[in-house]
């Protein structure tokens, strides 16, 4: 059994129970319902529209409508949802679907019309105000249209995709068309990672001096368990919107003959072009997110902070910049600014900042949008030359790492990673490592921490490699002067040693096991435990389970004597009271090293049975507090999102460490207390019996436990033993283990 000591990523649910909410209101074919959904994520609303108009297809109808021979609709072929772009150049979404139900006549006049999803509406971010206008009046005059039993022309349905800013502007500015809605459907943008300690992290990602750190990454390796193998592994906002200017136009004269004709005019010098402007989506996304954080306060009945609004300041700096004609130089620090403000905000996450205040979840993957483009602008256009060039690369490499954290497409996981690879060797090739040695051991910190990612996805003894060379060449760097700060040193010796602990699965296994053990004891050298106890106790844990690993190929009862010394200490650190996830994840590692001591001291009964007695307490630890972290956590479905560790799996060896101290060592001579032992055991193989219905293998090895314990308790206390056994096996699985007997 696999042990893992990374609490995976949530995956939030909410998108997923929104749509299902969303196709089942539109497949109830009801009539005269306005829909209203709303999305500020681009690619995840085409992802939904399309995957509504998928669902709810007809068997038959690929689409369009089909003619027959008569010129006339198959009503088998007629669509159950019709997708629409909204037509700028007449945005009358109404005057579209009419047009469009003229062109597809019903065959049958009785049967419902489709419904329609109206798409494009973040166009009319860039339109001008005259467009956004008639849009809205528009939409406001054809209430009295939908609303009307009388007009069968619209019976049908209607689905209208928004942003949240588009939405706000209906509601104020088309009101009798916002009230006559029948269904709200809010979709989040892509989930953000769930923030976590830096002891459960993989890699330590580092950003420049000046602007927040990503969260920290570094996941202990993942320590064998005895008997089971486990198989665990946006458009935005829109200017305000003004009353539109009537076109002026000068009165026809009279016919008259045609003027001789005038002598030709020079040439007009040519216009100077017009000035460059930011990127549309940069703006538009700016827009939203502000928008959409002062409308939060004022919901909340909170006073708009200046944090909400320097963006806008920050933006009209840019805007004022390519006005001017100003340098490159200027500009580039101008984005350079709005980016970090982004970054900040990123790193500050949902836990607040030193004044209180905090950052809606909901705006983090459009806050990373927003730091990447401006990242983007700001290093076109800044010159390799200048000194924050590196920092730079550096920082946008982490915002595409970061974004490959996100749970998406595995092609997009990789295109990030891929190009956060890209950005951090262009830092590397235009830095000198001598003049700017911490921004270079700060990029090949980072580039080790992407091969690493990178090796679990696609030629991982490769990317294992590279990782490590670049771990290597950051440490060349990294040593400081005596009496300096030392942390980043030993961040990056623990980040080679869980490099060389992953390629040690892969070949030469106790080479690299022990490369291993001397970076993270190298590590834990420069930990202050006062200062610095999480991490010092996750190195602890990880020193604990390379040892492990070690004696699987030689010295076995040396190596394993090291890793429960390292397990205990780990212990002291990370105790029930700061991290008990992490916690309940370390007695489980130091269950399973006293376990296999005991099967090393198979020729030395007492300390056979005292390495026995220890596993079980260890093992009891674990699986006492991991079930009271899942209960907290909303029952055992939860287990797999809050434990680091197979709960199931450490029952399972709870069971044969109480079932081997009866039978293969002497220590328990008392009778009631054997028993004890006994059904102890058999207690603990129920439970995985009972949670592994749904794993064949595993389900039928359970079965194999509690037949033998079963068998055991009867060779020792015979029928009247058995029946109490027996009294304590389920209902529902007694019949079952009455015909394995």
């Amino acid at each position: 059994m696999i042990v893992t000591d990374i609490l995976p990523l949530t995956v939030l649910d909410v998108n997923r129970q929104t749509y299902k909410q969303l196709k089942l209101a539109l497949s109830l074919n009801l009539r005269r319902q306005i829909f209203v959904a709303v999305c500020d994520d681009l690619p995840l609303r085409n992802r939904l529209a399309k995957g509504l108009a998928a669902d709810l297809k007809a068997d038959c109808g690929s689409g369009e409508p089909q003619e027959n021979g008569g010129g006339k609709t198959r009503q088998s072929e007629y669509p159950r949802l019709v997708s629409l772009e909204l037509n700028l150049q007449d945005p009358n979404p109404v005057a579209q679907i009419e047009a469009w139900i003229t062109r597809h006549p019903l065959p049958d006049p009785r049967s419902p019309l489709p419904v329609f999803q109206v798409l494009g509406l973040e166009k009319l971010t860039k339109a001008t105000p005259a467009v956004q206008w008639s849009f809205l009046a528009d939409l406001e005059a054809s209430e009295g249209r939908l609303s009307d039993p009388g007009d069968r022309l619209f019976s049908c349905s209607i689905l209208l995709w928004v942003s949240r800013p588009w939405g706000r502007t209906i509601a104020q500015s088309a009101p009798q068309f916002w009230h006559c809605r029948t269904g709200l459907f809010e979709f989040e943008g892509e989930p953000t990672p769930v923030a976590q300690s830096p002891e459960y992290s993989q890699t330590t990602i580092e950003a420049s001096p000046v602007i927040p750190r990503l969260p920290q990454e570094n996941p202990p390796p993942r320590p064998l368990l005895p008997l089971e193998q486990s198989h665990r592994e946006t458009e935005g906002d829109y200017l305000p919107l003004k009353t539109p200017t009537p076109l002026l136009t000068a009165p026809i004269s009279p016919l008259s003959l045609p003027s001789p004709p005038s002598p030709p005019s020079p040439p007009s010098p040519p216009s100077p072009p017009s000035p460059p402007k930011p990127p549309a989506k940069l703006v538009e996304l700016v827009w939203a997110t502000v928008n959409a954080r002062i409308s939060a306060d004022v919901k909340a009945e909170l006073v708009p902070s200046a944090a909400n609004t320097l963006p806008v300041t920050l933006l009209e700096q840019v805007e004022q910049l390519h006005q001017s004609g100003t340098s490159r130089g200027e500009l580039a620090h101008a984005y350079l600014k709005l980016g970090s403000f982004y970054r900040d905000r990123l790193s500050q996450g949902s836990s607040g900042n030193q004044n209180g205040a905090t950052v809606d979840p909901e705006l983090l993957p459009q806050y990373l949008t927003l730091a990447i483009l401006a990242y983007q602008e700001a290093i076109a256009l800044m010159e390799k030359d200048a000194p924050e060039w590196g920092d730079l690369a550096n920082d946008l490499g982490n915002c595409h790492w970061m974004r490959s954290r996100y749970p998406s497409q595995p092609e997009e996981k990789l295109a990030n990673l891929f190009k956060a690879v890209e950005l951090y060797h262009q830092g590397l090739q235009h830095l000198d490592a001598e003049a700017q040695p911490a921004v270079w051991a700060r990029i090949q910190n980072n580039l080790g921490a992407v091969y690493s990612e990178l090796a679990r996805y696609q030629d991982r003894q490769e990317n294992l490699q590279r990782s490590i060379l670049a771990y290597q060449q950051a440490l060349d760097y990294r040593k400081g002067e005596p009496g300096g700060d030392m942390r980043p040193y030993a961040a990056t010796q623990n980040n080679l040693g869980t490099a060389y602990w992953n390629l040690a699965q892969h070949r030469d296994a106790v080479e690299n096991l022990k490369q291993a053990v001397s970076a993270y004891s190298e590590a834990l050298r420069h930990h202050s435990r006062s200062e610095q106890p999480l991490e010092y106790g996750m190195i602890q844990n990880n020193l604990g389970t390379a040892y492990w690993n070690l004696a699987q190929y030689e010295k076995p009862k040396d190596y394993l004597m090291l890793a429960i010394a390292a397990y205990q200490i780990a212990l002291m650190y990370r105790t029930k009271q700061t991290i008990p996830a992490a916690h309940a994840a370390t007695q489980n590692n130091l269950g399973t090293a006293y376990w296999h001591l005991a099967n090393h001291s198979q020729s030395e009964p007492e300390l056979r049975a005292e390495f026995l007695t220890e596993a079980i307490a260890a093992y009891d630890a674990a699986i006492t507090l991991g079930e009271t972290l899942c209960h907290q956590g909303g029952g055992e479905s939860s287990a797999p999102k809050i434990l680091a560790f197979d709960l199931i799996a450490a029952h399972t060896n709870l069971g044969l460490a109480h079932y081997q101290l009866v039978t293969q060592t002497n220590a328990i001579p008392d009778a009631t207390c054997r028993a004890q032992h006994l059904h102890a055991a058999l207690d603990h193989y129920i439970q995985g019996a009972t949670a592994t219905q749904d794993q064949p293998e595993r389900h039928q090895n359970a079965w194999a436990y509690i037949v033998q314990i079963v068998r055991t308790i009867y060779a020792e206390f015979g029928i009247e033993g058995q029946t109490r056994a027996l009294s304590r096996v389920p209902g529902s699985l007694l019949s079952e283990l009455m015909r394995r007997l």
